[in-house]
């Protein structure tokens, strides 16, 4: 049904395009919001129409003191822009001379920085736009292809020459290099929302810990359409808790509770790697010792050998850990998990084969952690797994490290 109606106000959509100049900021606003939107894929047409259509629908919500601003590089010979939506309107501020990848992570800084001295605020909220499929590849805006290499994990694919294709090549920006230019900015977001897949995970939120205050996100794919941002656009610009869970509950609830969704508040993010290196020296999770991942709730795979992969961090632990160890260890998790929405099940491009677990709100904690097997070697689309996972600062910090991996 939005799929449908969001077709329609496409075609109104021109009607709220205007000449006019936007309108300038006379001192800092109370928040400017800046959505980053990695659409030159196949994303492009039509779900990039239709999440800037809702969001120059919920601008006619926002004050003078609230800026709303897009950077949009999508697919078919189209030319970055930037836009500021306001009062049901959208308005250009810039149209760049020429193509580039918006997962360069220098680019992407100087965009930033950019709309943040031009509409200076005193809070900021940063929406991350695109495909992603986790924590890490292994280079900045790495080239791969899925013909016989391996599969790297990241965000904001860009193919490259404004293509649209769908066979996942493209370059992407690995989430170390994210944490690493965001920390670089002369200002800092309070939150960052991510409409793209299997961003909440222990590994890119331990990332993202000193960088920006909570994250929010789904440890699952989310679907191709995205947020309804017509609705989430008062909450994107409020601040607190309470705004965080509107925007999960919005979200949940347009797709009828068929997307698992979490708050992460990144500041317990280190006790929670404390709590977590703990309960492995129980465990000693060694590659002569694997652990029991028979049945869990995971987010990522492939339907052939259950080849499965991030797995649901509190369910993980719950099946393996002793009783008492998990209860320790579940009051640093539920102190970083601030609030979550449970799924059953999701919409899932091949990814996920849900007779594999029995999903439950008491397995389901709203993050995933990888965890390291042997198996993951002996194919294409999971063979660097293991090596590539040792870029990541949780996995030394949580110790996989000592136990051989």
């Amino acid at each position: 049904m939005k799929y449908l109606l969001s077709l329609v106000s496409i075609l109104l959509m021109f009607v709220s395009c205007n000449n006019d100049e936007p309108s300038k900021p006379t001192g800092p606003a109370d928040r400017t919001v800046i959505v980053y939107m990695a659409a030159e894929n196949n994303l492009s047409t039509p779900f990039a129409e239709i999440d800037t259509t809702e969001m120059i629908a919920g601008s006619k919500k926002l004050t003078d003191s609230q800026n709303y601003i897009v950077f949009v590089d999508k697919a078919e010979k189209a030319r970055p822009t930037i836009w500021k939506f306001e009062k049901g309107q959208r308005k250009l501020l810039k149209e760049f001379q020429e193509d580039f990848y918006s997962s360069d992570p220098a680019k992407m800084k100087e965009i930033l920085e950019s709309i943040a001295k031009d509409y200076p605020a005193k809070n900021y909220g940063l929406v991350l736009w695109g495909h992603a499929t986790g924590w890490i590849i292994e280079n900045d805006t790495v080239e791969y292809t899925t013909k016989g290499g391996d599969v790297r994990r990241a965000y904001g694919r860009d193919t490259g020459n404004n293509s649209s294709r769908a066979d996942n090549v493209g370059k992407w920006l690995n989430i170390p290099s994210l944490a690493k230019m965001l920390k670089s900015l002369s200002f800092r977001f309070d939150y960052i929302f991510c409409d793209c897949c299997n961003m909440a995970n222990a590994e890119t939120a331990y990332e993202l810990r000193n960088v920006t205050d909570y994250l929010i996100a789904s440890p699952a794919e989310i679907p191709a359409e995205g947020a309804p941002y017509d609705q989430i656009t008062a909450p994107l610009f409020a601040s607190g808790i309470s705004a965080y869970k509107d925007i999960i509950n919005l979200y949940a609830d347009q797709t009828g509770s068929c997307l698992p969704l979490s708050v992460i508040k990144l500041s317990e993010m280190d006790q929670l790697a404390n709590a977590t290196k703990v309960i492995l020296q129980t465990l000693e999770p060694t590659a002569e010792k694997e652990l029991d991942l028979t049945g869990l709730m995971y987010y990522d795979g492939v339907r052939v050998k259950n080849l499965c992969s991030l797995y649901d961090m509190n369910d993980f632990l719950l099946q393996n850990a002793a009783a008492d160890d998990y209860n320790q260890w579940k009051q640093a998790f539920d102190k970083a998990i601030v609030y979550k929405r449970f799924a059953s099940s999701w919409i899932t491009n091949g990814h996920i084969n849900f007779s594999y677990f029995q999903a439950n709100e008491q397995k389901y904690g709203g993050m995933s952690m990888y965890i390291p097997r042997t198996f993951y070697d002996r194919y294409d689309y999971s063979r660097n797994y293991n090596s590539t996972y040792h870029q990541m600062q949780w996995y030394w910090t949580i110790g996989w490290n000592n136990y051989g991996w």
